[in-house]
């Protein structure tokens, strides 16, 4: 039996279907019913049973599948040692400073940007990434999660926005303005946390940063955005003032610590991360 057909039995088992499976797989769904099949000869048993809600497993099948859950954790531990290669879903608006230190690992990481940490964690969850960089978020059942850094806000508005001639700019002020956010699940600000009550706020959600940023640049309203997305705009058209007490935390997500482990061993050199 290869060692492929137990990842095809797991990916089987997750799914509760064989079609679904075979297309996480990149094979045919006759293909993998074959395999399937190949692995009941070699135990001499059936480990799947067909329903129209879906394939169950038997009960042989549910204690061969306890007995190969080490064996599958050990594979998967072998996949990540020092000559792999982990694929890594970042949010895009992430440090430019940290996200080149990252790049000159190159070797070692492949990195898959996207806009939300939440569409990231539902590829990890479906296999198709071993870590995700991320704001931290409520965290799901059975994925590992650990604290990276916090990150500060900042307000943006245009040089033109009358808030350039503010002294101060506290909450009643910010109370009065207008602004563009970055629609859900995107990440964006975090009202509750940082004591900001949108029920008081004048907001409007846009599906892209760069939008927002266009937005604001032609009007009064104004954005709150990650220190990071700031480093990346035009600095001549734009003002940004930091907002107080208001950051946002970034960690790394996982289905396994040990992947979390290798991230930092190998963004840190060998060396022990802090946490």
């Amino acid at each position: 039996m290869e060692i492929d057909y137990i990842e095809d039995f797991f990916e089987v088992v997750k799914a509760k279907s064989y079609n679904k499976a075979a297309i996480r797989r990149n094979i045919s769904t006759p293909g993998i019913k074959k395999r399937i099949t190949q692995i009941e000869d070699y135990f001499g048993y059936t480990i799947f049973l067909a329903t129209h809600q879906g394939v169950t497993l038997t009960d042989d099948g549910q204690q061969l599948y306890k007995s190969l859950q080490a064996i599958k954790q050990q594979i998967d531990e072998l996949k990540h040692t020092e000559t792999s290669i982990l694929k890594i879903g970042i949010i895009s608006n992430f440090p430019l400073d940290k996200l080149s230190e990252m790049n000159k690992q190159h070797e070692r990481l492949r990195l898959f940007p996207a806009n939300s940490t939440a569409t990231l964690i539902t590829q990890l969850r479906q296999g198709e990434l071993d870590l995700v960089i991320g704001e931290q978020v409520e965290l799901q059942a059975g994925i590992c999660f650990e604290y990276w850094f916090d990150e500060p806000f900042e307000l943006v508005f245009s040089k033109n926005h009358p808030l350039n001639h503010s002294e101060n700019i506290d909450k009643h002020t910010l109370n009065q303005q207008h602004f563009y956010l970055l629609a859900p699940p995107g990440d964006t600000f975090d009202f509750k946390k940082h004591h900001i009550d949108p029920e008081h706020m004048d907001l409007s959600y846009v599906k892209d940063r760069e939008s927002i940023m266009n937005f604001i640049a032609t009007s009064d309203s104004v954005a709150i955005c990650p220190q990071s997305y700031i480093e990346k705009v035009n600095s001549k058209m734009y003002t940004h003032v930091a907002l107080p007490n208001a950051s946002r935390t970034i960690g790394i997500y996982a289905n396994n610590q040990t992947y979390i482990d290798n991230f930092f061993d190998i963004i840190n050199n060998g060396q022990t991360h802090a946490y």
